[in-house]
């Protein structure tokens, strides 16, 4: 309880300078510029519906990072040509017990469910010349720990809008460790029909925010983001 009433204080906190936000401008695209000035330092374009992450704002400027053609890219947009996730419709926390937290509104329900990690289920990489380190668990980038064993993954996230389900895959939750389900968040943009899902998750070291994205009632794709 005290892990995740800290957590809670660094999400909180970090939100106030920093969280999702997606592109949301009239001409129906943004430009990514190198630094926060008007210059001949477009690096970049981004399209309505963009998910970036953004912090530290300057001035009417807001310091993104974003994930693109395979890519962690990082440059500057003004701050009025996003949109924060956070400003949709949420979807509150109606439980959390014995490894399980259910959002729900009279439209949307989202159970997740997490497992123990089972050493013997995964594969391992290890530092050079330290075995004590793992950089890569299944051959992937591991969040959630800072080189130890992790304790915890997701098991499902099964999501409900009105009488459609929809399950989001299980690649979509490999490599996620430490999840805390009960910083777990939801917003729906109900124009478009997108339901976003987040959350803080980490044991103490390796902290990050993952969030997915459901549009249309289908799944579309996951977004991380490391910014401790």
């Amino acid at each position: 309880m005290k892990k995740a009433f800290y957590l809670f204080l660094i999400l909180n906190c970090n939100f106030c300078f920093s969280q999702f936000a997606i592109v949301n401008d009239k001409d129906g695209y943004v430009n990514v510029r190198s630094s926060a000035k008007i210059a001949n330092n477009i690096t970049d374009k981004l399209d309505n519906g963009f998910v970036v992450y953004y912090y530290e704002p300057q001035g009417n400027w807001a310091n993104v990072d974003y994930q693109k053609n395979g890519k962690d890219l990082h440059g500057y947009i003004y701050k009025d040509k996003i949109r924060e996730i956070s400003n949709f419709k949420k979807i509150p926390l109606k439980s959390n017990s014995n490894g399980k937290a259910v959002l729900a509104d009279q439209n949307i329900k989202i159970e997740f469910t997490e497992t123990k990690f089972i050493k013997a289920n995964h594969k391992f990489k290890f530092l050079d010349n330290n075995s004590d380190i793992i950089i890569k668990i299944d051959n992937l980038d591991i969040f959630g720990t800072d080189g130890g064993i992790p304790k915890r993954e997701y098991k499902s996230i099964e999501v409900q809008i009105k009488n459609e389900k929809i399950q989001i895959p299980a690649s979509a939750l490999k490599n996620l460790f430490e999840p805390n389900l009960e910083l777990s968040e939801a917003n729906y943009d109900e124009v478009n029909n997108i339901l976003y899902i987040q959350a803080l998750n980490s044991d103490g070291a390796g902290g990050y925010i993952i969030l997915w994205i459901i549009e249309g009632n289908k799944y579309k794709t996951r977004v991380e983001a490391t910014p401790f």
